[in-house]
């Protein structure tokens, strides 16, 4: 059996002062070899749907949770694959989220996103419905990092 490879990115902007999302962009990698924006439709495949669906839910709950701890994120982007079986069945989910705090925020602001904070967030995301749904045996692994 071989293995197919869904490839995604995501980036989001989240301004002061509410840091809700803003600009928010996702990109499938095609067969083509290229980029393509998605926008969900009604005639995109259901699997595609699905995957998106597990990428905006650790988008959604990573930026939550930065807003319930007033961490001054400004800007997201995400690297998303999900390995899965020749008969679509999810063997393997990897998400790399980069997160850029606000530099006009103050620094007892930005301090707010300490290690502990972005382990904090990094395990919130695990919460998410859509992965927590996932069968056990999927190997799932959620990273994320601060870029300052």
């Amino acid at each position: 059996m071989s293995e197919r490879t869904f490839q995604f990115r995501l980036r989001s902007s989240h301004a002061a002062p509410e840091r809700a999302t803003q600009d928010l962009v996702v990109e499938f990698l095609g067969d083509s070899g290229e980029w393509e924006p998605q926008q969900l439709s009604l005639t995109m495949p259901g699997f595609r749907i699905y995957l998106i669906s597990l990428l905006l839910c650790q988008h959604f709950y990573l930026v939550a949770n930065a807003r319930e701890k007033a961490i001054p994120l400004q800007h997201l982007e995400a690297d998303f694959i999900v390995n899965t079986s020749s008969d679509w069945i999810v063997a393997s989910v990897n998400g790399d989220f980069r997160i850029r705090l606000d530099g006009a925020a103050s620094a007892p602001e930005r301090g707010l996103a300490d290690a502990d904070a972005i382990a904090y967030l990094q395990e919130r995301m695990k919460l998410c419905p859509i992965s927590r749904n996932l069968p056990d045996g999927v190997r799932k692994r959620i990273e994320l990092t601060s870029l300052g």
